[in-house]
């Protein structure tokens, strides 16, 4: 899951030392038969600028490749990138973000191959122990979908409610507790969608010197729970990542990654293989990657 894969990467960043993110060559080539995916990365930091430039290859040897820009100026953030498609078809983004005292707000479009544009919203607001969070993202056809996240500090627990949307008026809630005990963190949260069905999910970090270890679970609203475990180590400037996901049919997606630093240029370089059912298409979607650069964020 998506919330999972963000704590697994601020825990390599917070391994390496603050370092942008990156990567290695990689001289195999998928076979039809070959159920990896592969990812490169490279991330260099120049003055105020941050280049990053990503491909990955799909097992039936079809690749994705991103490139993306982030340039500070003052209190000011520009991002700009384009993704392309195995086909040819490119993607562009831009944004602009701005901090202003304890406010942090966010404008950018994002065009399809087709010149269709959609745009998005954002605002951060710190008061005291609490953020808030609002966006809203427009889509070429001008429908909206809306949403707001408020976390608040209260001691070594985080907590956070929100709330998503849609353009028909519907809406889910989610809500989450993050809380540190010594070297471990735990986090319980749960999403209900608009028909009352609930997705919950449970995961503990812990830190044993260089190494930080992580364990999880999520269950759908039928029941079925999906487990997850990976291991972050720091070895010098290289952190390695090796976790696994297993379905509730059994499948299951091993990952491996190494990010190395030198100098003011992190690589980065992945697998992904599924196994058992998910190895038969019935695992996780694969991820399109996305050019993303590090937002200034209030921190509670």
């Amino acid at each position: 899951m998506s919330k999972v894969r963000t704590l697994g990467i601020l825990a390599v960043i917070g391994l390496l030392g603050g370092g942008a993110r990156l990567l290695a060559d990689d001289t195999s080539q998928p076979s039809q038969d070959d159920p990896t995916v592969k990812k490169e990365v490279t991330t260099t930091k120049d003055g105020d600028t941050v280049t990053r430039d990503a491909t990955t290859t799909g097992p039936n040897g079809k690749t994705i490749t991103t490139h993306g820009t982030a340039t500070r100026n003052g209190n000011t953030v520009t991002r700009k990138g384009t993704i392309t498609g195995p086909n040819g078809g490119t993607t562009t983004t831009q944004s602009t973000t701005t901090k202003d005292g304890n406010t942090v707000t966010t404008q950018g479009t994002a065009t399809g191959p087709n010149g269709k544009t959609a745009t998005h919203d954002v605002t951060w607001t710190r008061d005291g122990n609490t953020v808030t969070r609002t966006g809203t993202t427009t889509g070429p056809n001008g429908k909206t979908i809306s949403s707001k996240n408020t976390w608040t500090n209260d001691g070594g627990t985080i907590t956070r409610q929100g709330t998503v949307t849609g353009p028909n008026g519907k809406t889910a809630t989610s809500q989450s507790t993050v809380t540190r005990d010594g070297n471990t963190v735990t986090r319980t949260g749960s999403t209900t969608g608009p028909n009352g069905k609930t997705v919950s999910s449970e995961g503990t970090w812990t830190k044993d010197g260089n190494a930080v270890t992580h364990q999880g679970t999520v269950t759908g609203p039928n029941g079925k729970t999906a487990t997850s475990q990976s291991t972050v180590t720091r070895d010098g400037n290289t952190v390695t990542r090796d976790g696994s996901t297993t379905g509730p049919n059994g499948g299951t997606v091993n990952s491996h990654g190494t990010w190395t630093r030198e100098g003011n240029t992190v690589t980065h370089d992945s697998t992904v293989t599924k196994e058992g059912a998910a190895a038969n298409g019935q695992g996780p979607a694969k991820r399109k990657p996305r050019p993303r650069a590090a937002r200034p964020r209030p921190h509670a």
